[in-house]
């Protein structure tokens, strides 16, 4: 009786887990959203917007003439112009298009620790 009891609880348990990590899955894409700026750019936290359905990715466009940031669908791409190049980076989790400089990730930070530890032997 004890083994069955055991059973349903862990069904229960992830059962919860998987229908809270779609309920999480389904929410809109949140981005930083404003116009082209260079040196008065707004305060990030000022410019949260939430993407319409239609729209999966955040992106950060950045050249010569400024910054600009916002929501897109399916559009990452470098472009060249004759005069400046313009950067399109894009991501697809909330508030990721903020930073100004890549970030190293947890994940590349232990693969750069092994190829380090690695070289040396």
């Amino acid at each position: 009786m004890q083994i069955a009891k055991n059973s349903n609880m862990k069904s229960i348990i992830i059962a919860a887990i998987v229908f809270l990590h779609c309920a999480t899955f389904n929410e809109a894409l949140q981005c930083y959203s404003h116009d082209t700026c260079t040196t008065n750019c707004p305060q990030l936290s000022d410019t949260v917007r939430t993407c319409t359905n239609d729209e999966n990715r955040c992106y950060k466009l950045a050249f010569s003439g400024g910054v600009s940031r916002g929501c897109v669908r399916d559009r990452c791409s470098a472009q060249v112009n004759e005069n400046f190049m313009m950067a399109n980076i894009c991501c697809e989790r909330d508030l990721c298009n903020s930073a100004t400089t890549p970030k190293m990730t947890l994940g590349g930070l232990f693969i750069l620790i092994a190829i380090l530890v690695f070289a040396r032997i």
